[in-house]
């Protein structure tokens, strides 16, 4: 897409990978980066082309391309170590926004509960503490999907991302443009077994950040109540709730830049523990 041929683009290499990332300011701003971290099936391109643009109009934004190391089931702070060799490399002069979608939800929560230092303000959406058994079983299906090269992969895949509402309203051309590009994304296949174990409640536990949550009411991959759980889970901590899928950067990206640039106008305007209303519903 047009919109990272019009931003800055650059790497940086961390434990023998070089790092793609995408800054809207090219390190020429004085603004507190926002810097997005992308989900499971997804890349900064595919996951952020609506909600990159908007939050630029006001902010400098920051976006990375996470690498897969070599092992069959990553460890999470290797992608961690990714995030934190872009923000050194994006010279940033004070904390930065971590914005975290998904498997980048959780990625963003474990840098946040390791660089204390580092964090002005931390937004979680779609994001989970612990894997359940609800989740282990679409993982899967969707892990024998894969591994028989199954055709019907990229329309499980659109089926569990996206809300009744939102694919009800497309044609069956539109279906079909969702469908293939599932089955053209970013091999997830590594992110996936990453997934299937996570616990990060000690790391919430750990997380000084003043932080929002966003849970999406009609998630059926990360189901809400692991948003609520996640709000529950950091001392200081915010909630909102947008009706949509999983797919809420896709479904509902308008609603979802203007909860972002709410809260990291002000991370502190609202007292922990407050449930924000979303007046978009």
């Amino acid at each position: 897409m047009a919109l990272m041929k019009e931003v800055h683009t650059g790497t940086v290499q961390t434990d023998g990978v070089a790092v793609r990332f995408y800054d809207s300011a090219n390190g020429a701003s004085e603004k507190t980066p926002i810097v997005l971290l992308h989900g499971t099936g997804g890349s900064a391109e595919n996951n952020f082309w609506a909600l990159f643009p908007m939050l630029a109009t006001r902010h400098r934004v920051v976006a990375l391309d996470f690498v897969d190391p070599d092992a069959d089931v990553p460890d999470g702070d290797h992608y961690v170590r990714q995030v934190k060799a872009v923000v050194n490399a994006i010279g940033a002069a004070k904390p930065v926004h971590i914005v975290g979608y998904s498997f980048g939800a959780v990625i963003a929560a474990l840098y946040a509960a390791q660089h204390h230092a580092d964090v002005a303000s931390l937004t979680l959406v779609a994001g989970w503490v612990r894997t359940d058994n609800h989740q282990r079983l679409r993982n899967a299906i969707w892990r024998t999907l894969y591994d028989t090269n199954s055709d019907a992969l990229a329309p499980f895949s659109v089926f569990t991302s996206f809300s009744q509402a939102f694919l009800n309203a497309k044609n069956d051309t539109e279906i079909a443009g969702l469908i293939e590009s599932a089955r053209n994304g970013p091999d997830r296949s590594k992110k996936m077994a990453f997934n299937r174990n996570v616990d990060i409640s000690d790391a919430a536990s750990r997380i000084l950040a003043p932080s929002l949550v966003i849970g999406c009411r009609h998630d059926q991959m990360v189901p809400v109540r692991h948003a609520r759980m996640l709000f529950a889970a950091i001392k200081d901590c915010r909630y909102a709730e947008i009706l949509s899928g999983h797919g809420v950067v896709h479904e509902r990206p308008a609603e979802l830049f203007f909860m972002i640039d709410s809260f990291v106008r002000d991370p502190r305007r609202l007292p922990a523990g407050h449930v924000i209303e979303n007046m978009h519903v």
